[in-house]
């Protein structure tokens, strides 16, 4: 699977590791530790739980087993601090945190790890007076106020807090933040969240299985390994202030999506419900490039034919998440 990875790999000395990747499990944590580690940097994997599912969709099953990994609560401050103190931590990418649907089925769980998680970070980043620290906030600020005909979420809630909590942080100690606010994001990993159903999709599709997306119209298009390679990006100097910046890739609609996977896989049966997303996706990402330098930026074309090349490898492999 190296094809997925070798756009996005970037030069191991503009990196002080090792690199403590939280939310390694997830869709873009698992991106961000592929790319890291075949990068030749030395990168620490947290998570809950030692699950390499994800890493190994993108990375192969044999690299993601050589993952130093480490299973921990990011709720958990002397358990994070104990690990990044074992393991020398210079550098962070902060990904760990529920999303929407669980956020809303469990308020006081998403608080407890959306909040008091980056809080914990923030913290650990004090502590060790570090100066590479990268955080993931979300469009999903942009339902804030609730009511201003956005879709307004918990989760939003508790991200906009972060940015304003890692703002403080900046203020009174110093400690320096780059926030970073994806959009929609697709391609191989993205299994879960309110937004998932383009890759979705694209995976039933390699099985010759017909799947309805419940979302249209204009959308973000935010390759993952586009996101990894932002995050990296933002960790590859010293910060300085508490920056926080969109992430938004390309703008097309969902039918858009389709037609180019019918260009590429005719006889698919993915359709779409056409319902439209009230979250903006046109967000303009000229300020984070000009932030943090360059990193490969992927059309929306090139990462449905990626993401496709992947799935049926997987499939092939027997390994294509049901």
């Amino acid at each position: 699977m190296d094809f997925l990875t070798d756009p996005f790999l970037v030069d191991p000395s503009r990196i002080e590791g090792p690199v403590l990747v939280t939310g390694a499990g997830g869709c873009i944590g698992s991106w961000t530790v592929a790319v890291l580690a075949r990068s030749g940097v030395e990168v620490v994997a947290f998570d809950l739980r030692d699950d390499r599912t994800r890493p190994a969709l993108v990375m192969g099953e044999d690299l993601a087993r050589t993952l130093t990994w480490e299973a921990g609560d990011i709720t958990d401050a002397d358990g994070l601090n104990e690990i990044c103190d074992r393991h020398g931590v210079r550098s962070i990418i902060h990904l760990a945190g529920l999303q929407v649907p669980f956020c809303k089925a469990n308020p006081a769980a998403g608080a407890r790890v959306n909040v008091e998680g980056t809080i914990n970070v923030l913290e650990t980043a004090r502590r060790l007076e570090l100066k590479r620290l990268a955080y993931a906030s979300s469009s999903a600020i942009y339902g804030m106020p609730p009511g201003e005909g956005r879709l307004s979420t918990l989760y939003g809630a508790y991200k906009l807090a972060n940015e304003y909590s890692a703002k403080v942080f900046w203020l009174d100690w110093g400690v320096p933040s780059v926030g970073i606010r994806p959009n929609v994001v697709y391609g191989v990993a993205r299994d879960q969240g309110l937004t998932s159903g383009f890759s979705a999709g694209l995976a039933h599709a390699v099985r010759g299985e017909a799947f309805e997306i419940g979302l249209g119209g204009p959308i973000s298009w935010l390759y993952a390994g586009e996101a990894a390679a932002a995050f990296i990006a933002a960790i590859s100097q010293d910060g300085a202030d508490a920056p926080v910046f969109d992430l938004n890739g390309a703008c097309m609609t969902i039918e858009d999506g389709i037609e180019i996977l019918t260009g590429l896989m005719p006889d698919h049966q993915v359709t779409t419900t056409g319902t439209l997303l009230p979250i903006p996706g046109d967000l303009d990402d000229a300020p984070i490039r000009a932030h943090v330098g360059a990193y490969p930026s992927v059309t929306p074309e090139e990462g449905i034919r990626q993401t496709l090349r992947a799935f049926r490898q997987l499939q092939a492999e027997g390994r294509l998440p049901v």
